[in-house]
Order: structure tokens, then C-alpha cells, then sequence
């Protein structure tokens, strides 16, 4: 009877060390979820012959019942969340008081990191037998097989968490150098106009956008907007900005009152109200001096003429925060030889030092003035605003997207 009893463990042992190596081969060979939790199954109900079973994990926020026989019941999140709340070791249903589980005997909790992976509700059978219960027989091992399939799944979750996010991330530097291309920093030689561009994204992309567009000697569009939010999404609707403004001036008679009133309805019916664009357009006719310009609730330009410093706020306001806009106006002067103009986004005047001093309208303007007293290259101003930039932030992040577009009138 002892050797009997001996032999019956020893065999137990065996098949209990057959099944880890044959779960753990699985889990090696990369098996699907599906295939995992099959062969688990067929170990629990076949071998250990535990009659009713239900496995939670959780998954894409919630708890899920990821394998279960033995009962037809259902089971949402909010019910698993408040049936184990507060078990941490094996504990019998009946001690939970949760009549949710009055059918099984057993909770078996998983945990990984002190953070609950998974939950194991096991019932025996309902007969008069004097056999010891096979729950109680395997209840470790049950535990640890239980362990192991949890951990293998959280595993493939982390790892297909990876590969997404190393896809999102590929797409995203892609996107960046698209962007890159769209709006650019650097030098942009022309015969009559001398341009140079800043592009900084708070994120990888984002928002802002400036575009310098010479129709010929004589004629030249220029303009710098923002788009409100961050990231992809106002990329997005910042390349289709870009893309309306560049088909309207290529194929309408346009003037910058009705450029302003196309792009209020185009961006109206791409987002229905829940962003909106600032943008500050210009128009320069060289043989007359004159510059046209409309500040669509901007940030105004700053333009150095004759010596002077101008600020130029007429305009409406943002494109795409109302049906149609109130009222539009636009502005006019006259531009003397090598005359300057700044235009940049909310990053140049917004960005804070570590007293929460913005860094403003009035330390642009004296950048500007002071720049003029020197015979140097447009590029050349943009380096001087970025430096004053940085000594002004100190250690404190660029919190916005920054976009500047400097020009001279030659």
C-alpha cells in the first residue's frame, strides 16, 4: 500500500514537471494566446479533471474572462473588480461573501510586480465521494501553472506593446521629416527677398507652419500660423492648412480678404469647430514698396521700416472658431529698402524664464532694432532670437511648437 501510494506520487510528479516543460516549450515557441490557454486547459479539465473553471486577466484596461467551462455565466469588469478586491493569497469563495462565486470553491490570485495579472475561480464536483478534491490535491501546482501562462501572456502583450510603439515611433520620425520638408528651417535665397526659417516642434510634429512663396521678381507671398493643440493631430490638420492656402493662391483670384474667408470654411468642415487656426498673411508688391498683410488672430508681426518698429494687428479673428467671421481687415504701409519683418507663433513670446517672465513682444522688437545697426545675413537675425531664446529660458523646456519667418525687403 505504501509503495502504491509511493508510486502514485512519484507519478504525479512526473506529469506535474511534464506539463511545465510542456507549457514552457510553448511559451518558447511563440504559440498564440489561443494555442497557450488551449494546452493549459487541456492539463487543467483533462489531467487534474477540475471540472468548472474560469480564468480572468487583464486586458486593454479591464478585466476579461479569457477561458472558462463548466458554467455559462458572465462576468463584466466591474464584477471581477469588486469580487477580488483586497485577495492576495488563496482564498476560499465562501470567505469573500460574494454570492457571485457561489458556485466555485477556489480563487487563486496571480500577482507579478505587487500588480494583480490574473484570477482563477476553480469548482470541484458536486457528488458525496470520499476521493480527495482534486483542487485541493493540485492547488499549488494549479497556482504555479496558472503563474506561468499569466506571465507569458502579459509578456506578449508588453512585447507587441514594443513593436507597436517602435511602429508609432518609425511613423512619427517619418512624419517629422516630412514636416521637415513642409516647413524647414534655414536660408531661402531669392533675386529681391532675403528669407530665413525656424522650425521647433514641442513634440516630434506639430502645429505651426511659415511658407514664403515668390510669384515672381516683383511679387511674393508670405505667412506664419498656428494651429491650436499638439502633436499628430494638429499636423495633421496643419499640412492640410498649408496644402488649401498653397492650392487657393495657385488656382483663385485671390486677395487676402477671401483667402481668409475660404480657409474659416474649409477649416469649419474639416473640424467642425474643435480647433482652430491663427494666421498672419502677407502680400508684397516690390515696384510699389507696398506691403498688404491680414492678422487672422495672431501673434502680430513685427516690422522694422525707416527706422521705426511696427506692430501690425489688423485683421479678424482665428480662421475656423466661428461660422463665418465677424469682420476682416487688412493693412497696408509702405516698405522702405532692406526693410525687416519678424513673424513667429506663441513659442517666441510665450516661452518662460524660471521667474515666469514671458519672454514678449518687447524683447523681439529691441532684437529687431539692435540687428539693423549691423551689416549681417538674415540667417543671422534668427540665430540671435534663438540664442536670446535660450538664455532667457534657462533650464526651463520649450513647452510650445516655435516657428519664425524673417524677411528683408530688398
Amino acid at each position: 500500500m505504501k509503495t502504491e501510494r509511493l508510486q502514485a506520487q512519484l507519478q504525479q510528479r512526473e506529469f506535474k514537471l511534464k506539463s511545465l516543460l510542456e507549457i514552457t516549450k510553448a511559451i518558447n515557441n511563440n504559440l498564440s494566446v489561443t494555442e497557450l490557454l488551449n494546452n493549459y486547459k487541456d492539463i487543467v479539465e483533462k489531467q487534474l479533471l477540475i471540472p468548472r473553471l474560469v480564468l480572468f486577466i487583464f486586458a486593454e484596461s479591464e478585466w476579461q474572462s479569457v477561458l472558462q467551462y463548466g458554467t455559462k455565466k458572465t462576468y463584466t469588469h466591474s464584477d471581477v473588480h469588486e469580487a477580488f478586491v483586497g485577495i492576495n493569497e488563496i482564498a476560499t469563495t465562501q470567505s469573500t461573501g460574494n454570492a457571485m462565486l457561489k458556485e466555485f470553491d477556489l480563487v487563486i490570485p496571480v500577482f507579478h510586480n505587487q500588480s494583480a495579472l490574473s484570477f482563477l475561480l476553480i469548482g470541484d464536483v458536486n457528488d458525496e465521494t470520499k476521493q480527495v478534491s482534486p483542487i485541493i490535491k493540485h492547488m499549488r501546482f494549479l497556482q504555479t501553472l496558472t503563474n506561468i501562462i499569466s506571465v507569458a501572456i502579459e509578456n506578449k502583450k508588453l512585447f507587441q506593446r514594443s513593436l507597436e510603439q517602435e511602429r508609432i515611433n518609425t511613423e512619427l520620425a517619418l512624419a517629422a521629416d516630412m514636416q521637415a520638408l513642409l516647413v524647414g528651417s534655414g536660408v531661402r535665397e531669392f533675386p529681391h527677398f532675403e528669407v530665413a526659417t525656424f522650425y521647433k516642434p514641442h513634440l516630434q510634429v506639430g502645429g505651426d507652419f511659415c511658407d514664403f512663396i515668390e510669384f515672381n521678381e516683383d511679387e511674393a507671398f508670405f505667412c506664419v500660423a498656428d494651429v491650436s493643440g499638439k502633436g499628430v493631430s494638429a499636423a495633421f490638420l496643419m499640412a492640410n492648412v498649408q496644402a488649401q492656402l498653397r492650392a487657393l493662391l495657385e488656382h483663385t483670384n485671390w486677395s487676402l480678404k477671401s483667402l481668409a474667408v475660404e480657409l474659416n470654411k474649409r477649416v469649419m468642415n474639416l473640424v467642425h469647430g474643435e480647433r482652430f487656426v491663427t494666421i498672419f498673411m502677407g502680400y508684397f508688391h516690390r515696384p510699389s514698396r507696398k506691403l498688404q498683410y491680414l492678422n487672422a488672430g495672431h501673434n502680430p508681426a513685427v516690422i522694422l521700416s525707416k527706422g521705426a518698429i511696427h506692430y501690425l494687428t489688423e485683421g479678424t479673428v482665428g480662421i475656423g472658431m466661428l461660422n463665418e467671421l465677424p469682420f476682416i481687415n487688412h493693412g497696408e504701409m509702405h516698405l522702405d529698402f532692406d526693410a525687416t519683418i519678424i513673424c513667429y507663433t506663441d513659442g517666441v513670446i510665450e516661452i518662460e524664464n524660471s521667474a515666469q517672465e514671458e519672454f514678449g513682444h518687447e524683447r523681439l522688437g529691441n532684437i529687431l532694432t539692435e540687428f539693423s545697426k549691423v551689416n549681417q545675413g538674415i540667417s543671422s537675425l534668427i540665430d540671435h532670437i534663438t540664442s536670446a531664446i535660450d538664455v532667457h529660458r534657462g533650464t526651463n523646456p520649450y513647452f510650445d511648437d516655435t516657428a519664425l519667418l524673417c524677411c528683408r525687403f530688398k
